[in-house]
């Protein structure tokens, strides 16, 4: 098996540990758990993103297009996230004390959490996609173990406590292997301002996209007053989220090849890429017929049957967005993120008033992707001719 078939097998074993988790903290403990741990979860993973200011993109950036080594990064990198814990540390502190305890679990994570994001970015260009692969799908498949065990204890709460555990564990392995891997430090001048003028532009896009999930739950939870509802609009999420990671697994794999082109390309479909797209149409019409033979289940099978082709047009989107930031079209990129957010809270708002919630989510994420995807495929096409 090729490094990349390996990185790609690897992180859909994450993408798979995180729908597994899901499912069964909602088969075990309920819809209104399965609520709880997506709406906890989603904010944990909005934090991490916002935290790290787009580093991780500019940390690849100086890599591959400016030549700098892992190893030139290293003392400025352990000084960053020295004063990210120091900061997050007084943060939780106080959360804590005001009785906030997943905001406080959330603070608590922000060190671990961006040092697991900051390693990646280096082990990707010096370890290579199969070791980049083994690491990001890390904390899901710890946070699924976690969920597992706490089944088998009986005990549904404190999904927050989870949660900072596996942030925890996951940030410290990725980095003593990022620090182990990119060999000992040095002081070799390196480009400040190009690492902020590309980071902060990735960062925002990186942070709305972040913030999708919380402010979609956060809708949900504002408008509807079921908490059985926000776990179906959870685990609607968790679905989408299938194809959102194994989009993301293929991002970087495909960015590795265009940031090394002088004019990157949109790269061609595998045909076995194609016939899965296919597939999954033909999977969401007979879901959508299945509902209309038994509409006493239509209340999750619509959600699925609108969920598969808005994960499918995600996954061209995230594709054809990918050739963009190889082109560091960073304004474009920051643009989109800030519609996307704005059309699927909109939309989803404006739905929940007719429509169940996982309906009204699923209809929003389709709604954004096809967006995207027409945007950014506009794009590449017209900087072609």
């Amino acid at each position: 098996m090729s490094p990349a078939a390996r990185s790609v097998a690897w992180q859909a074993a994450g993408s798979a540990a995180t729908l597994g988790a899901a499912l069964w903290v909602s088969w075990r403990f309920g819809l209104v758990a399965q609520g709880e741990f997506g709406f906890a979860k989603s904010w944990f993973d909005a934090a991490a993103v916002t935290a790290v200011f787009g580093l991780p993109q500019g940390l690849l950036h100086l890599q591959y297009r400016c030549g700098v080594a892992a190893a030139a990064l290293l003392r400025w990198l352990a000084r960053w996230l020295s004063g990210l814990a120091l900061l997050a540390g007084v943060a939780a502190l106080v959360l804590a004390w005001q009785g906030r305890v997943l905001a406080a679990a959330v603070a608590a994570s922000l060190p671990f959490a961006a040092g697991h994001l900051l390693a990646r970015s280096l082990l990707l260009p010096v370890r290579g996609v199969a070791v980049f692969g083994v690491v990001t799908a890390l904390p899901a498949l710890l946070v699924l173990a976690g969920v597992l065990a706490m089944g088998a204890a009986g005990q549904g709460a404190h999904f927050e406590r989870l949660l900072l555990a596996a942030a925890v564990l996951a940030g410290t392995v990725s980095m003593v292997l990022a620090r182990r891997s990119s060999g000992a430090p040095d002081d070799t001048p390196w480009p400040r301002r190009e690492l902020w003028s590309v980071g902060l532009q990735s960062g925002l896009q990186a942070a709305l996209g972040a913030a999708l999930a919380a402010a979609l739950l956060s809708t949900v939870a504002a408008l509807d007053r079921d908490p059985a509802e926000l776990g179906a609009a959870s685990l609607g999420w968790h679905l989408y989220q299938v194809f959102a990671v194994a989009a993301g697994y293929v991002a970087p794999l495909i960015f590795d090849r265009l940031a090394r082109q002088d004019r990157p390309a949109s790269p061609r479909w595998p045909a076995a890429a194609r016939a899965a797209a296919a597939a999954l149409l033909v999977a969401a019409a007979l879901v959508l017929a299945a509902a209309q033979w038994q509409p006493q289940r239509a209340a999750w099978l619509l959600p699925l049957a609108v969920m598969l082709p808005a994960g499918l047009a995600g996954v061209a989107a995230r594709v054809a967005g990918t050739v963009l930031l190889a082109r560091a079209a960073y304004l474009e990129l920051s643009l989109q993120a800030v519609a996307r957010l704005l059309i699927a809270v909109g939309v989803t708002a404006a739905a929940l008033r007719w429509l169940p919630a996982a309906l009204a989510l699923a209809l929003a994420l389709l709604a954004v992707e096809l967006a995207t995807w027409w945007r950014c495929a506009w794009l590449v096409d017209r900087d072609r001719r």
